[in-house]
């Protein structure tokens, strides 16, 4: 059981360093700033989210196990 949940853990954290290298820049001044919280998220954000929950789910789990 640890070891498939490490298994799982390296998994997420290369998925998770790969997405997080995919996003655009989002540094575009200060006018951009004012718009951040308005944004809807795009698909990768959403992905990206759903992947560190998943690590961090998979981690306390871990935890437990171990």
């Amino acid at each position: 059981m640890r070891a498939f949940l490490v298994v799982i853990l390296v998994v997420l954290a290369i998925m998770m360093i790969g997405l997080i290298l995919l996003q655009p820049d989002r540094s575009q001044g200060i006018s951009k700033n004012a718009n951040v919280l308005d944004y809807e998220k795009e698909g990768i954000e959403k992905f990206t989210e759903y992947i560190a929950a998943a690590f961090l789910i998979v981690a306390v789990l871990f935890q437990v196990v171990r």
